[in-house]
C-alpha cells in the first residue's frame, strides 16, 4: 500500500514538472524582456509544478477493485425481494460491480438459506432477463416438473431445478465467478443467520408440517417450539451441499452428488430418478409481448401459468384501460381476470404445462375475443370457468444493475416448505408436485422496456396463487399507463376474480377496497385478506439514477427494497 502511494506521488510530481516546464516556457515568451529570465522561471516553475501536481494527485485517491463492495460509485441499481437478508446479498454484489444476473444468483441462493419455505433448492422458477447491450429480452424457464415416479410414492416430489436454472442464468449473463456468488450463502448456512420476520411467519404457519419431519424438526422446531424472529439457526447439511455446488453445480444432476440426492429423496419417501435429473434442462425462450404505447411488456409464457394469465389480461386491457374512468376500472379488471381464468381451462393441463402453442396467447385476436362481450355497465359470468387451485407459496424479486440490465424472477416449491419433507443429509426441502399434490405454478414476472430508448421502465414479480397475476396487472397498469407513483400503485387496494366461483374478491383490512363500483354493476362481492405480494421497480426515461428510479416491496409483506448507492 505504501509503495503504491509513493509511486502515485512520484508519477504526479513527474507529470507536474513536465507540464509545468511546458507552461512556463510558453509564459516566458510572452513576458517583458526586462524581467530576469532566471528569476521569472524559478518562481513560475515552482508554482506551476505545485498546481499541476495537485491536480495529478486527484487521481491518486484509492479506488476499490471490481468485485469489492464499494467499487461502484453513485447509482448502483435497485433490488427488491420478499426476504431482507437476500436483498442485502444482492445489494453487495451490485455495489461490487456485478451484473443483475450476478445479483439475482446471490439473492436466490441466500434466500435458499434464509427462506427455504418458498426458495428451497428443491424447487424451480422462471426469470425474465433484459440485456441492454444486446437490446434483447428473453425468458429463462426452469420450473420443477413432476418426476417419473411422482404417481407411485407416498410423498411425491418434483425434480430440483433451481440450481441448474440459476447456473444457466449466470453462464449467459453473469460476470463474477460462480463460486464467489455462493460463498456468502454457504457461510450463512454454516455459521447461522437470524430468522427474519418473513421466515418466522412461514415457520409458524407450517409448524405442524415441520414437526412431522425429523430433519426439519431438529432445525426449525428446537425444543419442540417454532423458531421466532431474531433467533439464529444453522443448517450444516445445507452448507455442505452449497460448498459442493460452489465447486461443481453439474454434479447434482450427473455425478456422485446426484446419486446421493436420489438416495436421500428415496429415504424421504419422495420421487426422483437419475433420468429426472439428467434430463432437466432450463429453456431460453421468447417472452409473451404486449405493446403499451411506446413500451413493450415481456411476460413469461406457460408453464408459468401466472405469466400467461397476466399477459392475456394486459393485452385485453391495453386499449381500454386508459379510456376507462376510476369508477369503471375495478369492474374492467375483474371482468378481464374472470375471462382469462376461464380461457386457461382450455389451454392448461393440470400441472400447468400448456396443451397448445403459447405464442399467440397474448395476440390481438385472442385479446379481442377475451372481452368481446364486455359491458362497461354490467357484469357477465365467464363461461366454462373451472375452479383454480394454484399453488400460493412462491417468492419474487426484481434487480436492476448500473449497466441498465434487469432480471425479474419467481421461484416456487409448490407448497409452503414444498411437500414438507427434507431429503436427509442434504438440507433441501423437496418441492411438491404440480397437478398432483399441488396446483399449477402460479408464477410469471414481467419486464417493461421502452421500444425507442431500449431502457427498462418497469419490472415486477408477484406471488399469491390465483391472486398474483391480477395484482401484477393492476400494479403494472397503474404505474405504466396511469403513471401513478409506484408506492401508491403497489399499496392500492386490490380486486380479483377467478371466474369460478362467480365472485369478485376485494381486499379487506387496512387497505379495504370500496366495493361500490362492482356491486352496482351486478357483481357478487366478498371482502378477504389478499395473499398477493408484489416487488417492483420503475425508471423514467433517460439513464437510470437516484432521481428517476423507484423500488418498492409490498407493504403487506415483510420484504425489502433498496436503491444501491443511496444512503
Amino acid at each position: 500500500m505504501k509503495l503504491r502511494r509513493w509511486v502515485c506521488w512520484a508519477k504526479a510530481a513527474e507529470f507536474g514538472a513536465s507540464s509545468a516546464s511546458t507552461k512556463v516556457a510558453r509564459r516566458n515568451k510572452r513576458v517583458s524582456k526586462s524581467l530576469s529570465p532566471s528569476v521569472g522561471r524559478s518562481k513560475a516553475f515552482s508554482a506551476a509544478v505545485t498546481a499541476v501536481a495537485l491536480v495529478a494527485l486527484a487521481g491518486c485517491t484509492e479506488s476499490k477493485p471490481v468485485g469489492t463492495i464499494g467499487y461502484v460509485k453513485g447509482f448502483g441499481g435497485m433490488v427488491a425481494a420478499d426476504e431482507p437478508r437476500a436483498v442485502l446479498a444482492a445489494r453487495d454484489i451490485l455495489q461490487a460491480g456485478g451484473t443483475a444476473a450476478d445479483a439475482a444468483v446471490a439473492l436466490y441462493f441466500t434466500m435458499a438459506v434464509t427462506q427455504p419455505s418458498t426458495a428451497s433448492l428443491g424447487g424451480g422458477g422462471v426469470c425474465v432477463v433484459y440485456d441492454k447491450e444486446k437490446k434483447r429480452t428473453e425468458v429463462v424457464e426452469f420450473l420443477a416438473p413432476p418426476s417419473q415416479l411422482s404417481g407411485s410414492v407416498r410423498n411425491p416430489s418434483a425434480v430440483p431445478a433451481n440450481v441448474r436454472g440459476f447456473y444457466a442464468l449466470h453462464a449467459k449473463y453473469g460476470k463474477f465467478r460462480w463460486e464467489q456468488l455462493l460463498a456468502d450463502p454457504e457461510r450463512l448456512a454454516r455459521m447461522g443467520t437470524p430468522v427474519s420476520r418473513a421466515f418466522a411467519t412461514d415457520i409458524a404457519r407450517a409448524a405442524q408440517l415441520l414437526a412431522n419431519d425429523p430433519a426439519a424438526r431438529q432445525i426449525f422446531l428446537p425444543n419442540g417450539r417454532p423458531l421466532t424472529e431474531g433467533q439464529t439457526f444453522e443448517q450444516r447439511d445445507l452448507a455442505a451441499m452449497l460448498g459442493r455446488l460452489r465447486r461443481s453445480p453439474g454434479d447434482l444432476y450427473q455425478g456422485a452428488m446426484s446419486r446421493e440426492m436420489i438416495d436421500a429423496v428415496k429415504r424421504a419417501d419422495g420421487s426422483l430418478t437419475a433420468e429426472d435429473l439428467r434430463d432437466i434442462k432450463p429453456g431460453m425462450r421468447e417472452g409473451l409481448t404486449v405493446k403499451l404505447g411506446d413500451d413493450t411488456a415481456y411476460f413469461a409464457p406457460p408453464p408459468s401459468v401466472a405469466g400467461g394469465i397476466a399477459a392475456q389480461m394486459t393485452a385485453a386491457l391495453a386499449d381500454r384501460w386508459g379510456k376507462a374512468d376510476a369508477d369503471e376500472k375495478p369492474h374492467l379488471l375483474a371482468e378481464a381476470a374472470a375471462k382469462a381464468f376461464a380461457d386457461r381451462a382450455r389451454w392448461m393441463q393440470p400441472h400447468g404445462w400448456p396443451n397448445e402453442n403459447a405464442n399467440g396467447m397474448a395476440g390481438r385476436e385472442r385479446a379481442n375475443a377475451l372481452l368481446a362481450t364486455y359491458n362497461p355497465e354490467k357484469h357477465s359470468a365467464a363461461p366454462d370457468a373451472v375452479k383454480s387451485t394454484d399453488a400460493i407459496p412462491a417468492a419474487g424479486f426484481v434487480v436492476l444493475d448500473s449497466f441498465g440490465d434487469a432480471v425479474a424472477c419467481n421461484v416456487t416449491t409448490y407448497g409452503l416448505f414444498g411437500n414438507g419433507r427434507m431429503a436427509p443429509g442434504t438440507g433441501i426441502f423437496l418441492a411438491a408436485v404440480p397437478g398432483l399434490s399441488s396446483g399449477p405454478p402460479a408464477v410469471g414476472p414481467v419486464l417493461v422496456v421502452n421500444t425507442h430508448s431500449q431502457e427498462v421502465h418497469f419490472a415486477a414479480a408477484a406471488t399469491g396463487g390465483v391472486t398474483g397475476p391480477t395484482a401484477l396487472v393492476q400494479t403494472l397498469l397503474a404505474s405504466v399507463v396511469d403513471h401513478k407513483d409506484l408506492e401508491a400503485a403497489v399499496a392500492a387496494p386490490r380486486v380479483h376474480h377467478s371466474g369460478t366461483p362467480d365472485v369478485a374478491f376485494v381486499e379487506s383490512g387496512e387497505r379495504a377496497f370500496d366495493p361500490a363500483p362492482l356491486t352496482k354493476r351486478g357483481h357478487e362481492v366478498k371482502a378477504v385478506p389478499m395473499p398477493s405480494r408484489v416487488n417492483a421497480f420503475t425508471c423514467a426515461s433517460g439513464d437510470a439514477s437516484f432521481q428517476k428510479c423507484r423500488v418498492v416491496t409490498d407493504p403487506r409483506g415483510n420484504g425489502l427494497g433498496v436503491v444501491v448507492g443511496k444512503d
